[in-house]
């Protein structure tokens, strides 16, 4: 064999065992393939395709009843490793690490804990606990479109369930009451009947305005603020979003001003008092009346105390 059909050889070898490689990735991740596309994508001819599922990969794949080919049930892992992905993306840490490629996630899996490079402290989560069951049942009448009722602070509640949203540590419904579009903690849910024989139609706005949100604060109406926040404090309203839908601007002097969408004082307040005195609000002016004015009342019991 001459040096030229040598080294054709080895590259026609080297292509071979590459597509195979590619192949074989897409179908542990979950894929059914079909021959044409796989064609398209390997720049090769679908009788190669062909030969390369039905006599290179025999014993490792199979076609299914739409005629597409899959890994043979013994062949597959237990999860495949598109899932890891889409729960990143239902646990709401995609964007955790500083690469979300699938290729770094699995590397970071494969390394022994005591060798990992990072550690990710767990943030603090409520227990269900008892009404851990609840949750299940809320889940299927969500997905069957069932209404709910339940005792909810002292009222029994008709409401027609949207979504399980988690916030900061806690669970939350979303579901219509009347015509009106709540939150309600899971947790403080009382003796839940799930009617199975009274079925709603959602409504695709209140889905739209559930995924839009950014919070559990809901209300049809938001107010615009303006925060003065010092030097000191303006790194922690910059590095990550302290507020919904906030937007700021730094100063000469390094100051901020931050502008956020607000449903409800309770949303803006608690994040004030912790940063006082280096966070004002500049607008809506009675709201830092009414701040300036709790503050005083405090002072007093203290005093009294």
């Amino acid at each position: 064999m001459t040096e030229f059909s040598e080294r054709k050889a080895s590259s026609k070898g080297e292509k071979l065992a590459q597509r195979l490689s590619g192949i074989l990735a897409l179908l542990h991740q979950g894929d059914h393939l079909d021959k044409h596309l796989l064609a398209d994508r390997f720049q090769v001819d679908v009788r190669t395709i062909e030969r390369d599922l039905s006599e290179r990969l025999d014993g490792i794949v199979e076609r299914n009843a739409q005629g597409r080919w899959q890994l043979m049930h013994a062949a597959r892992s237990a999860i495949p490793a598109r899932h890891l992905n889409e729960y990143a993306r239902l646990s709401g840490t995609q964007y955790l690490f500083p690469d979300s490629s699938l290729s770094y996630l699995l590397q970071q899996l494969d390394k022994p804990g005591n060798r990992r490079t990072m550690k990710i402290q767990p943030a603090a989560t409520e227990d269900l606990g008892a009404t851990a069951l609840y949750f299940a049942r809320l889940e299927a009448a969500i997905d069957q479109c069932f209404e709910c009722r339940f005792e909810y602070k002292g009222k029994v509640r008709r409401t027609q369930p949207y979504r399980l949203i988690h916030k900061q540590g806690i669970w939350y419904l979303a579901a219509t009451e009347g015509e009106r579009l709540k939150n309600f903690s899971v947790a403080l849910v009382k003796g839940l009947e799930v009617d199975d024989g009274c079925r709603f139609s959602p409504k695709p706005e209140h889905h739209d305005y559930i995924d839009g949100k950014d919070d559990v604060w809901f209300a049809p109406e938001t107010v615009e603020v303006v925060l003065r926040v010092a030097p000191v404090a303006a790194h922690y309203f910059t590095r990550r979003a302290l507020l919904p839908k906030q937007r700021h601007c730094v100063d000469a002097g390094g100051a901020l001003t931050v502008v956020s969408q607000i449903s409800h004082p309770q949303q803006l307040l608690p994040v004030v008092r912790y940063w006082m005195p280096h966070v004002r609000i500049v607008q809506p002016k009675q709201w830092h009346e009414h701040l300036i004015s709790e503050l005083k009342q405090a002072i007093e019991l203290w005093d009294a105390s």
